[in-house]
């Protein structure tokens, strides 16, 4: 297919250096009953490492050749897009703004601590929606610009129609590893709290051919008005990018925010035993604001016979979390009582 091959030869960065391995989660898939295996995307540097990588390399090629100079980034303080575009700009040279909602913390910990480490200049403002952070981080934009700087604006979470085709070469990669293994995938479980993931996750499969069911779990609620459809619309988007004729539809964009629970980086059910049930079987952190709800969802999911297999469990990454004193004292304390009902 030719829009294969265009794909194949995007412009993109080489910011993560390797191909993360896919890992079948022997142990793991054990205790819930259903095959496991890991796509192991929460591997690399401490700064480079999670899903947003792959968007980044992609959307940075792009920023470059338009000649940006300065980054310009929203999110919370805990944002794994915010701290990977800190990063990225280090290891490529540009300088970097990040427009964090939430007041500054009295100590840095986690991905503030990191954006810091990095050199990003850090602007908090205090509680604000989604759509009050982005027009703050707007007007950041035209700060800079006025004072000359060469602004290339990220959008949340870095995901856009063109970084979406980062994860559409994602799949490939996965489909090509499970074709080694003899597999072939049946359902992609994955965290979502934007759309980039998901739209290329489901734009690659469409590509391929292939049956596998892409489900995500929602971790951020009210970051659009209509979730599905600004979804399938960067699916379409990324699609036309390359050329590619191939139908996608609602239908195709398989989102649930049962496993919210009360919002984002709020608690949710299932959260601690996940992390409790996947660190001591296989050696893999998950954290409670992102991955967590995934591997919380799979579980229930396994249970209740809803996944059909080989299930891949998609790391984003994002383990840096379990740092922040805020969730590391939550989280000690619930293993401590799980270790005690064990006992």
């Amino acid at each position: 297919m030719k829009a294969l091959d265009t794909l194949a030869q995007l412009p993109r960065l080489n910011l993560r250096g390797f191909t993360s391995p896919v890992q079948y989660l022997e142990r793991f898939s054990a205790e819930i009953g259903v095959e496991v295996w890991c796509k192991r995307d929460d591997i690399g540097t401490v700064g480079l490492a999670g899903n947003k990588v792959r968007k980044l390399e992609v959307e940075l090629a792009y920023a470059i050749a338009q000649g940006a100079r300065h980054l310009v980034a929203e999110g919370s303080r805990l944002s794994n897009a915010a701290r990977a575009v800190a990063a990225a700009a280090a290891a490529t040279g540009l300088r970097c703004t990040l427009v964090l909602c939430h007041d500054e913390p009295s100590e840095p910990v986690g991905n503030l601590l990191l954006d810091g480490l990095y050199g990003a200049n850090l602007r908090f403002v205090g509680n604000a929606s989604w759509a009050e952070l982005a027009q703050h981080a707007e007007e950041v934009v035209t700060e800079l610009e006025n004072a000359g700087a060469r602004v290339y604006r990220l959008p949340i979470g870095c995901a856009s129609e063109r970084s979406s085709l980062g994860f559409a070469l994602a799949y490939a990669e996965l489909h090509t590893q499970m074709a080694s293994q003899g597999r072939e995938v049946g359902t992609i479980v994955h965290a979502s709290s934007s759309w980039g993931t998901h739209s290329g996750l489901v734009l690659g499969n469409a590509l391929y051919g292939s049956p596998s069911t892409i489900r995500g779990i929602v971790v951020a609620g009210e970051v659009y008005d209509d979730v599905p459809g600004q979804y399938l619309a960067f699916a379409q988007g990324g699609a036309r990018l390359i050329g590619a004729e191939v139908e996608l539809t609602r239908s195709d964009i398989n989102l649930t925010e049962d496993y919210l629970g009360d919002g984002y980086g709020l608690p949710a059910p299932g959260v601690m035993e996940a992390i409790d049930l996947l660190a001591p079987t296989e050696g893999i952190l998950v954290d409670p604001v992102y991955s967590a709800k995934a591997v919380a969802a799979l579980i229930d999911l396994a249970a209740r016979n809803e996944l059909e297999g080989p299930v891949v469990f998609w790391h984003t990454g994002g383990y840096h979390a379990l740092f922040d004193p805020h969730y590391s004292r939550k989280v000690w304390t619930e293993i401590e009582r799980l270790s005690a009902v064990r006992l």
